[in-house]
């Protein structure tokens, strides 16, 4: 006969195995989380950087042609950069959706499946 307390045991047990799956989550989470700032940090960097060039540069060039010329090689460097940037973030946006994926079919598909299964085989 099952007790009160063997199943408030087999509860706990059970809340356990559900919850988990949570803690890989949460690590992905943390992970990716870390990444993006990281990059938005280093894109605010690059931001700053560039509005710094481009504030100094009427102090160091006089010469309206030559001023013009830095201006454009700067803008066109600086666009370069966003684009290298861009695909920093489709790269980091790609590898959380493969975790997630891979944490989604191992931490819930699967065990879904081993459930429905037992119960199967239960009834």
């Amino acid at each position: 006969m099952t007790t009160f307390f063997d199943s408030f045991e087999k509860f706990g047990d059970l809340s356990k195995q559900g919850m988990e799956p949570m803690k890989h989550f949460t690590g992905a989470y943390v992970d990716a989380f870390e990444k993006l700032t990281r990059k938005n940090y280093a894109f605010a960097g690059d931001v700053v950087e560039f509005a710094v060039k481009q504030a100094r540069l009427p102090l160091e060039v006089t010469e309206p042609k030559a001023f013009f010329e830095a201006q454009v090689e700067a803008t066109k460097a600086f666009a370069e950069l966003v684009t290298e940037r861009a695909n920093e973030y489709v790269e980091l946006g790609n590898e959380f959706k493969d975790t997630t994926t891979t944490l989604i079919n191992d931490d819930i598909v699967e065990p879904a499946k081993k459930a429905a299964e037992a119960v199967t085989q239960a009834a």
